[in-house]
């Protein structure tokens, strides 16, 4: 038995199209009626998928805001929205990585075992590393441990980092630069040490 094709609406193709083209010439009015024509879709499925209503409306934020990033590199080889659901479902499964490393990171006693322990490791090189990290980590302030976390543990932007902080997004950048410089100067001391 041979599967039926779905019939797609020749109006409907053109309309997604003309749709597509306005969005890669950065139409105004094509971004608006994008948004309102596919924003609640992704939010459905999202919630579908994620509890936490406000992180499922977060996810469905950045998806958009990637599509419209990436809108030039899609080659129309599926339906928009079926483009555009593949990117959320990349979206939900980043939530859930930065989820539960930040919560594996912080749950006691692993978090404080991780940053205070001696890890056993197979490969005396990779041993050496871990616990100069973690003696770094111990050199460290909270603030400036807690905003590298957020960073690279969390994979928040500067400017979500600014606004989980209430700071101005310059100074979360300075002082993540400090941060990572401080970093570096405890970590070099510690290889020196060794």
């Amino acid at each position: 038995m041979s599967q039926k094709k779905p019939v797609i609406n020749s109006a409907v193709l053109a309309n997604e199209n003309k749709l597509v083209k306005q969005l890669k010439q950065a139409d105004p009015q094509a971004v608006k009626k994008w948004f309102l024509h596919y924003h609640q879709s992704l939010l459905q499925l999202a919630k579908q998928k994620i509890a936490n209503t406000k992180d499922a409306e977060d996810v469905v934020q950045e998806t958009m805001i990637n599509c419209l990033r990436q809108i030039q590199l899609f080659r129309q080889d599926s339906s928009l929205r079926t483009w555009m659901m593949t990117i959320l479902r990349h979206e939900i499964a980043d939530y859930y990585r930065k989820k539960y490393a930040k919560k594996a990171l912080n749950t006691v006693p692993l978090g404080h075992h991780l940053l205070t322990q001696p890890i056993q490791g197979s490969d005396l090189v990779e041993e050496r590393v871990i616990q100069t990290v973690q003696n770094t980590l111990k050199k460290m302030s909270s603030y400036r441990k807690k905003i590298l976390m957020m960073k690279y543990v969390d994979g928040l932007k500067v400017r979500e980092i600014a606004k989980k902080l209430g700071k101005t997004f310059k100074s979360v950048e300075a002082e993540l630069w400090r941060s990572r410089e401080s970093f570096k100067k405890f970590y070099l001391e510690d290889e020196l040490n060794q």
